[in-house]
Parts: C-alpha cells; structure tokens; sequence
C-alpha cells in the first residue's frame, strides 16, 4: 500500500512539472487573442469590400441605364426618319429611296444591337469573377495587351474597380465587349501591340503603369490601377 501511494505521489508530481507554467498559459492566452483580432478584423474589411462592391454595382447599373436610355430616344429618332424616308414621294428615284432605306435600316439595326448589348451587360453587374493575373498591375496590363492580340474582350468587364471609380475612359476599355465593331477594333488597333515601359510605381494600393500603345506602339500613356482585396483594377487612364 505504501509503495502505490509513492507511486501516485511521483506521477502527480511528473504530471505538475509536465504541465504548463502561468507565464506559458498567459503568452498562449495573448496568442490566441491576437489571432481572433486578425480574424475580427479580416471580417470587417471583407465586409466593407463587398458593400462597396454593392455600391459600384449600382453606379455601373445607373450609367448603363443612362446610356439604354438615350439610345432608345435615339432609336425612335431613326425610325421615324425610317418612316419619312418611306412615306416621301415627289422629286426622287426609286433607286435613290432604296438606297437611303437601306441605309437607314443599318443604321437602326447598329442602335438596336448596342442596345442588346447594354442590356446584357446590366444583367452581368452581379457577376464577379477575379483571376491570377490580377495579382499584380503588370499582370493586368499584359493582360489587356493580349486581350486585343486575341480579339477576346470577356474578362475586361472584371478589370474596371468594382467600387466603380473608374473614368470614362479606363470604363470604355473594360467595356469594350459591348461597344460597336468600329470601337472594338480602334481598341484591337491601339493595344495589340503594346508594351509596359518601365516597372510600375507602386504606392500602397495605387500603382501607375506607364505604356506604349497605339499601331506603332509609340504613343506614350499612363494606366493608373487601385489595389483592392488583393487584386489590381484599372481605375483610370
């Protein structure tokens, strides 16, 4: 009997000298808290991003809306001159009236196809898709280069700010999957061939890119980018 209680008394006391000191205890205490204020933290900046995220979604939405309904007036504008150009009789030949109605229906057909276009565009504004490439501003703007050497202008709508401050311009790139032939190729014309000059200027979450562009790659332009959650945007040009 004597011997089991020795025993028990030396593995109570190998237990005690195993175990954790108070200063231990205290350091895994302030660990543990410190990672639950990271934490804390990271759910409060991914909260704020995505209201943003909602707010750019709204101004995307208003400006396509805007810009829809203008086109529209414009296309009522067009078909009544349609129907001028049909109804009028005196002082002209039927050749010259087939040609300016001919005319007239491309031309309402180009407004009606861009207006397709915004269309499905404002129905895209709650999808939202990142990529590797964003990873960095000279990923995205090689990017952008190749996207006009391939005539592939989907992911460019993911590009612009999704907290929407973009300006006219840099939005007209991440847009151009939408906009007339005419543009698509003045955009396939201005980048195919482009080139990053130097190594980009990176403040924060802000960076400058300064490129060469154009048919001959020699006109000289500066892409301004934003950093947001991680990934790179253009926001203006």
């Amino acid at each position: 009997m004597k011997k089991n209680h020795i025993l028990i008394i030396g593995l109570l006391l190998i237990t005690i000298s195993c175990g954790k000191n108070k200063k231990e205890i205290e350091n895994e205490k302030a660990q543990i808290e410190i990672q639950q204020k990271v934490i804390a933290e990271k759910k409060e900046q991914e909260r704020i991003h995505l209201e943003k995220i909602e707010v750019g979604k709204s101004i995307l939405k208003t400006h396509f809306s805007n810009e829809l309904e203008r086109l529209k007036k414009v296309l009522q504008e067009q078909e009544r001159k349609l129907t001028e150009i049909y109804e009028f009789q005196f002082g002209r030949a039927n050749s010259t009236k087939e040609k300016q109605l001919n005319e007239q229906n491309i031309r309402i057909g180009q407004i009606q196809s861009y207006i397709s276009r915004i269309e499905k565009e404002i129905s895209l504004t709650n999808l939202r898709e990142t990529f590797d490439f964003q990873d960095s501003p000279k990923g995205v703007i090689n990017y952008l280069f190749e996207s006009a050497k391939n005539n592939d202008f989907e992911k460019l709508r993911h590009l612009c700010d999704p907290y929407g401050e973009n300006d006219g311009d840099s939005r007209g790139i991440c847009f151009v999957a939408m906009q007339p032939s005419e543009m698509q190729n003045q955009f396939v014309e201005s980048f195919k061939k482009g080139r990053i000059m130097s190594e980009p200027k990176i403040e924060n979450d802000r960076a400058e890119v300064e490129i060469a562009y154009g048919p001959n790659s020699d006109k000289l332009e500066k892409i301004n980018l934003v950093k947001r959650m991680d990934k790179w945007y253009i926001v203006s040009i």
